[in-house]
């Protein structure tokens, strides 16, 4: 044999652990009950929590995002992005299960293709195996082992079940004197009596299950043995059975079955294949008994769960109640029939299956038995648009590899994939506490605005967190994983924040008014409208990954940009539903409502109904508007070229003077309201108490030139008062607003951030033409390029330089950008520069 080093066969140390004594496994079963006590809905539940959690919000709600779903098995290859309320869903009527709350059911997952149920099954799955492997974790299980006479052969009978060796103890049994006892409630009552006043609930599958036909035959046949003659049940188990320590295994169907035929539901019963040899020694033992060996989906997940894929759809025909007879008495009594017997299984059962094979269920009169028997849980498309970037960005991993791509792509498909999917605000009943501009705000949003909210950057988690109403079911689950959501402390560092998403004010799709009236109440209220159905419709992941594969075969072979992925959804719409099937939607949602009123989206106008939900056409529209908003602003901030934060320092000193003009102005209370303002200027030191009316008008001019300066000022004053009042805005500890830092400013003045962001005041002279024509002389004609002057050279590089590290974009795609920007007339550098 070869030597290997020894760190390579350190990688293969695993070996068989060592089997206990039935008294052995008693006794630890005495000192710790509850780790032997495990059901297949209480491990499952324990798996899905063993790898962590984080909190996000979304749309206004908080919900547990499981760490186990981000797939830490394999690099995240099958993760599971943005389902945190259908995962929710599963975990609870997993834990009512195990609560015994209610009768046991099957889960099935529901939704239309390629929409994740199958990703999130299996990733439950794989925690399974992990984390019954754990050191921390003990589930036993029992063979029986016969040996020859000298010991120097034994053989193994093992139970497919894999059955908890407490069901070695009977539930009823005839002691010598003729009375009936009842021995596993007697260890349990035992047990109880050991914990005090804590009691243990026993589940009751461990109350009432019995073992397999093979099982009891074999310990029968012991106990009539002339060798075990006067041996009680006790000693014939310490005899003859050891218990082991087990771990799931879906490649080997322990604990975990996959099928996708219902046929395999059924019990097969084959002869236990054995040798002469150790056929001897077993008749030693068991004389003139034949052993069988059971096999089926069934029993091999006993214990653990039973994955049923595509479980409805059998060739477009309806499936048949003979197909699924089994899954009837599995979910009904929790037991399996086979050789005329009926045998107790412990099994989580998840089906998965589309919409239309469900509904083809839904309609069948033999099917109601079934029905009742399990629960449906919708897994549906994404409506979250990071979360969908976040598929797309490990799908098409790659493609970015081999192609220089647009670092918007990503973010543009999945913005327009999500408004496919979206539905019109249809609601008649509003809270009382609601407003009229509030309901018709509600009533009237559009595609593109209900995507941003769907996606929007929670401003403050802690208090959306905190003012949750007290019957809201985010509390319970928070408590069942030891959060105390009034102590901020115990939960603000899991609350996970995603890094796309979408400021509502930096969107620049809501005026001051809407965002003061979206609060976390509406964005829930809208989120729950049209749950379970939205998202059911629309373009799924798998045909926009066909998209993104056509761009790219429709690019240069070099670079992949926005406008080509635009052309191609422009061009599968022509060709229509006949080759593209998305393309068609249930009207109910859209032919009894007015179409959308004309509106502007960045700086561009649509007409009445265009870009309405349902509208593909004018979706593609809509979201080229929402791409040439972000490449102006990239664009213009690249070209500004300014650090971010010495313009939020000159932001917070405009504000603090505007604050100051307003205290001097109410003259009435201005030797209380002054003082209030007063701050120390950073810079200097020095006490100011007086503002600087030149600076604020310089800055009046940038951020908005065609206003009335002292109205303007006025009115950011009173904007700042407003949401410091109301709670929305709350500087640092008692600091001003130039000290500040740790505080939400920024997010709550967005836009007039933005507005500082774009100019750039420059000492040199550059003609804004000449560095207009430059970007297409340095993309064309590269010598007409080098003979332009070196200062605009220079601005043009910078720029580019500048998407470059801002942004994200290679040198030449930010190069292709500028020049698509200026030929769509979407940058003027003659407004920027001055």
């Amino acid at each position: 044999m070869a030597e290997l080093p020894l760190k390579l066969r350190d990688l293969l140390v695993y070996r068989r652990k060592s089997t206990i004594h039935f008294s052995d496994f008693v006794n630890n079963l005495l000192e710790e009950p509850s780790t032997h006590l495990h059901t297949s809905s209480s491990i499952i539940s324990s798996a899905i929590k063993f790898f962590g959690h984080e909190i996000v919000i979304r749309s206004g709600e908080p919900v547990i995002s499981y760490n186990v779903f981000k797939d830490p098995f394999s690099n995240g290859i099958n993760a599971v992005f943005g389902q945190e309320y259908c995962i929710k869903q599963i975990l609870d009527i997993i834990e009512s299960a195990d609560k015994e709350v209610g009768p046991n059911r099957g889960i099935i997952l529901v939704g239309p293709p390629a929409s994740g149920k199958t990703y999130v099954v299996d990733l439950i799955i794989r925690a399974l195996e992990e984390y019954t492997k754990q050191v921390s974790v003990r589930l036993y299980t029992f063979f029986f082992r016969f040996e020859n006479e000298d010991g120097s052969r034994c053989v193994e009978v093992h139970s497919s079940f894999h059955h908890n060796p407490l069901l070695l103890f009977p539930t009823l049994m005839q002691k010598t004197d003729g009375n009936l006892s009842r021995p596993r409630q007697e260890l349990f009552d035992h047990i109880n009596q050991q914990q005090g006043e804590q009691t243990l609930l026993i589940p009751s599958f461990y109350q009432n299950a019995n073992l397999d036909k093979k099982t009891l035959d074999i310990l029968e046949e012991l106990l009539s043995n002339p060798k075990n003659e006067g041996m009680s049940l006790f000693e014939i188990l310490e005899k003859y059975v050891r218990v082991e320590e087990i771990a799931f295994s879906g490649a080997q169907a322990h604990g975990i079955s996959n099928i996708d035929d219902m046929q395999h539901l059924r019990v097969r019963v084959n002869p236990q294949d054995l040798s002469a040899e150790d056929m001897g020694i077993v008749n030693e033992h068991l004389p003139g008994k034949s052993l069988r060996y059971y096999e089926g989906s069934i029993i091999g997940s006993n214990r653990g769960i039973l994955h049923i894929h595509d479980a409805f759809g059998v060739n477009g025909e309806r499936i048949r109640e003979s197909d699924y007879k089994p899954l009837l008495m599995l979910l009904g009594s929790g037991r399996v029939s086979f050789e005329s017997t009926q045998t107790a299984v412990d099994s989580t059962v998840i089906l998965t299956t589309n919409i239309e094979e469900m509904e083809l269920l839904d309609h069948q009169l033999t099917s109601s038995k079934l029905l009742d028997r399990i629960e449906k849980v919708p897994v549906n498309y994404l409506l979250d648009a990071s979360s969908e970037t976040d598929i797309l960005r490990r799908d098409l991993a790659n493609m970015r590899e081999k192609y220089d791509v647009d670092p918007n792509l990503l973010r543009i498909a999945s913005y327009y994939s999500v408004m496919t999917r979206l539905l019109p605000p249809m609601r008649k009943k509003f809270p009382s506490s609601w407003s009229q501009r509030k309901i018709e705000l509600y009533l009237n949003i559009t595609p593109e605005q209900k995507l941003f909210i769907y996606s929007a950057y929670a401003e403050d988690p802690v208090n959306t967190i905190k003012k949750l109403p007290h019957w809201h079911p985010f509390r319970n689950e928070a408590m069942r994983l030891g959060l105390n959501l009034n102590d901020e402390d115990s939960f603000q560092d899991q609350i996970s924040n995603h890094p796309e998403s979408v400021n509502l004010r930096d969107s620049g799709l809501f005026s001051e008014e809407d965002l003061r009236l979206i609060d976390d109440e509406f964005m829930r209220d809208l989120w729950k409208e049209h749950y379970p159905n939205e998202g059911r419709n629309g373009i799924s992941i798998r045909q926009l990954q066909n998209v993104m594969r056509n761009t790219m075969a429709s690019s240069d072979g070099l670079k992949v940009h926005v406008g080509i992925f635009l052309s191609q959804l422009n061009r599968i719409i022509t060709e229509g539903p006949d080759l593209h099937h998305w393309l068609e939607i249930d009207t109910r949602y859209t032919r009894k409502r007015k179409p959308i009123l004309d509106r502007s989206v960045g700086r561009y106008d649509l007409q009445e109904g265009e870009g309405d939900y349902g509208d593909f056409q004018g979706l593609v529209r809509v979201v080229r508007a929402i791409y040439f908003h972000i490449i102006r602003k990239e664009i213009t901030v690249c070209t500004v070229d300014r650090d971010p934060r010495q313009i939020e320092a000159d932001l917070r000193r405009y504000l603090q003077y505007a604050l100051l003009a307003r205290a001097q102005r109410n003259r009435a209370f201005a030797h209380v309201m002054v003082p209030r303002f007063t701050f120390i200027d950073p810079n200097s030191g020095t006490k100011v108490d007086e503002p600087d009316y030149n600076y604020m008008k310089s800055m009046e001019r940038v951020m908005e030139p065609e206003m009335d300066e002292e109205s303007f000022r006025q009115m950011i004053a009173q904007k700042f008062l407003d949401l410091q009042s109301s709670g929305e805005l709350v500087l640092e500890g008692n600091r001003t607003i130039i000290n500040s830092r740790n505080d939400n400013l920024l997010n709550c003045f967005a836009q007039e951030y933005s507005r500082a962001l774009s100019h750039r005041k420059i000492e040199e002279e550059i003609n804004p033409e000449v560095l207009h024509n430059a970007f297409f002389h340095k993309l064309n004609d590269q010598n007409h390029y080098k003979s332009i002057d070196p200062g605009v050279q220079k601005l043009v590089e910078t720029i580019i330089t500048n998407m470059n590290q801002r942004f994200g974009y290679s040198r030449s795609i930010a190069l292709t950008t500028i020049v698509y920007a200026l030929r769509k007339d979407i940058i003027h550098f003659k407004e920027i520069l001055s």
